[in-house]
Parts: structure tokens; sequence; C-alpha cells
């Protein structure tokens, strides 16, 4: 009788998180999982690419990522996430 050793679960990105395409050496920006595969984009903006999830890992600093998890915005990479946009108001006398 053989042992199979169970694999271990892909990691799983958050949308805006830097991670690092294994296979190509690139750090990205994850973006969604579409047809089983993650789409990533270069930090400073440009083409998608489609990496397997068992090629993706979290990017480190030494990677070009942040230690942490999402720490931008996708919707606005210059903004840390979690910080709202400031509320509107109203002038001061609308004539």
């Amino acid at each position: 009788m053989s042992i199979r050793k169970r694999a271990a679960a892909a990691y799983r990105p958050r949308v805006g998180e830097s991670v690092l395409d294994t296979r190509t050496g690139r750090t990205g920006i994850y973006m969604d999982t579409i047809g089983g595969e993650h789409y990533l984009r270069p930090p400073e903006g440009g083409c998608e690419w489609t990496a397997r999830p068992e090629h993706v890992t979290p990017a480190g600093p030494a990677d070009g990522g942040s230690s942490g998890a999402a720490d931008a915005d996708p919707a606005d990479p210059t903004r840390p996430a979690g910080r709202a946009d400031p509320a509107p108001t109203a002038p001061a006398h609308a004539a």
C-alpha cells in the first residue's frame, strides 16, 4: 500500500494584494480568478496576465510587495486601503 500525501490548498489572495507569480518571477496585483486562473497586473499598470493558483504566493518586501495584505486600493493605488474618500461638503451658501 502506498500513502498519498494530500496536496496543500492553493494560496487565495485578496483583490488588490501584491503577489508573486513563481512560474515567471513577476510581481503583480491580484485582480480576480476566472476559469481557475488568477488574473494579475503589473503594479505600475499594463496588460494583465494569468497564473495558475499553485504558482501564486504572497509577495514579500524583497519581491516588491509589502509585508501586509492588500495595502492599496485597486481603484486608486496611491490611496491606502481602508481610507475612504472624504465626504463631499455642501457649499457654505448656495444662492
